[in-house]
């Protein structure tokens, strides 16, 4: 039975006693191990030096990179050993990515220059408005009437 290809992203953290002309080498190294796992689709991110959270190996400072690639999920296990036992890895996370839709990614835009907020407004207007209308739509009962029905009540006799 032939499994399909799953769209992954892994990070990784590189030690920042590794020096900044020694990444592209380590980077090939990770690159060659996706490589040979059969990863199809691979685009590389170098997301800079950073702070940890905590000390790993009593460091404080790391260099981040992202990798996105396809990969058949019978390797994945094969590939997550092999980053563990990597020695220029400090930590890394291997999960399975969703491949935004055109829908996702008009989306995604749309909420970035907020033109969703607006739209949002808008419908909220639109709402209200009709509310509003309904309202006006409903006759008024005078007070007169009211306390017609009122004392009509009240003098009926209640067993």
């Amino acid at each position: 039975m032939q499994s399909e290809n799953i769209h992954y992203d892994l990070t990784l953290i590189i030690p920042a006693t590794a020096a900044e002309n020694e990444h592209p080498e380590i980077v090939g190294e990770i690159k060659a191990l996706l490589e040979k796992n059969d990863a199809t689709n691979l685009q590389t991110q170098d997301l800079g030096r950073k702070k940890l959270a905590y000390a790993i190996k009593n460091l404080r400072h790391g260099f981040y990179f992202s990798f996105e690639f396809n990969l058949l999920p019978e390797k994945l296990p094969i590939l997550d050993l092999a980053l563990k036992l990597h020695k220029n890895v400090l930590r890394h996370l291997i999960i399975k990515k969703k491949i935004k839709s055109a829908k996702d990614a008009a989306r995604e835009e749309k909420i970035r220059t907020g033109k969703l907020k607006q739209e949002h407004i808008k419908h909220e207007t639109e709402e209200k408005e009709k509310r509003e209308q309904v309202k006006a739509a409903k006759p008024k009962i005078s007070l007169e009437d009211l306390d017609k029905k009122l004392d009509e009540l009240l003098d009926e006799k209640v067993i």
